[in-house]
């Protein structure tokens, strides 16, 4: 039988996605594969990559946001779509495009590289991936405590959906339209431009 540490030295790893894995072997894959992958339960699913314009809108966010929150009152450390998130009741680990935590990083067990204390999570949507994102995935996150808000971000328009936690099993949705506007971000008190998310990116008007 293939253990694996053989598996590990294969350079193909799409045979890994039609087996059952413990966390334990997900993790020692994550650490030695140069692609991402997601975690379900059990089973190892292969992350499509992202165009450049999927990534350049991510890292727009992620610096924009941390500019915007350096004075803070409290402390937010903003993360990178390298991060893995922890979903305890499924069982799965899943990577976000970026991601706010408060105050300080909590770490799933003994990895360095998930983390279980995610308060907003930002998902940029591509057409192969946006049912997945705004339903399976966010029912997923909001399993979560500390998760308190989810911002979906168009690619080919100025467009952009912030879904806020006001109670037990109600968010609410606010919305933002066109180059010109802006998005609230109640759940770390910021605002943040749409001109400066989607700078450099060519997108319908």
């Amino acid at each position: 039988m293939e253990t694996i540490e053989t598996a590990l030295k294969n350079e193909q790893t799409e045979f890994f996605y039609d087996k059952t894995y413990s966390v334990e072997d997900y993790l020692l894959i994550e650490s030695k594969s140069f692609e991402k992958n997601e975690f379900r339960n059990g089973k190892i699913l292969k992350m499509a990559g992202a165009k450049p314009a999927h990534n350049l809108i991510a890292a727009n966010i992620i610096r924009h946001l941390g500019n915007a929150l350096e004075d803070a009152p409290k402390e937010y450390l903003v993360l990178t779509s390298d991060t893995k998130v922890y979903v305890p009741r499924f069982n799965y680990f899943l990577y976000p495009d970026a991601v706010v935590v408060c105050e300080r990083i909590e770490l799933y067990q003994n990895s360095s590289t998930v983390i279980t204390n995610p308060l907003l999570i930002v998902e940029v949507l591509s057409p192969s991936t946006e049912e997945y994102d705004r339903q399976g995935k966010f029912a997923y996150y909001k399993q979560i405590p500390s998760f308190k808000e989810y911002l979906l971000v168009e690619q080919k328009m100025p467009y952009v959906m912030s879904s806020f936690k006001t109670a037990e099993h109600t968010w609410q949705d606010t919305e933002a339209d066109g180059l010109s506007s802006s998005i609230y971000l109640k759940s770390i008190d910021c605002t943040i431009d749409l001109k400066k998310i989607y700078k450099g990116v060519k997108v319908e008007p």
